[in-house]
């Protein structure tokens, strides 16, 4: 019992020490749609090309016939076709907004 109280004690006082940033910052997104007319298979390839093209190559996957999913480094991204609805939607998340944008920018400019 004394061992877990010290462990507890220990853990509140490590989570006081820590600066309020390191505790409230969360990963940065940054997001965008595009118009589309295409077929959801050609929008699953396209996807899958620009995604690849653009290097997010770790863990890739193509989820469900719509979702286009991968990272790279710290960052991921996805891309996600809605053809029935006319649109391409692309999203990624990492630790620096800037860089967040300029690749999410990058990938809807090659789509």
């Amino acid at each position: 019992m004394t061992n877990k109280l010290i462990y507890a004690a220990a853990a509140v006082l490590l989570a006081a020490a820590m600066p309020a940033s390191t505790v409230i910052a969360g990963p940065s997104m940054s997001s965008a749609w595009l118009a589309i007319t295409i077929d959801q298979d050609a929008c699953v390839k396209k996807g899958s090309a620009t995604m690849k093209g653009q290097n997010f190559r770790t863990r890739f996957e193509v989820l469900g016939n719509s979702s286009i999913y991968g990272e790279l480094g710290e960052y991921t991204a996805l891309i996600r076709c809605a053809s029935e609805k006319g649109i391409a939607y692309f999203v990624v998340s990492g630790p620096k907004g800037d860089t967040c944008s300029k690749h999410m920018n990058a990938m809807r400019d090659d789509f």
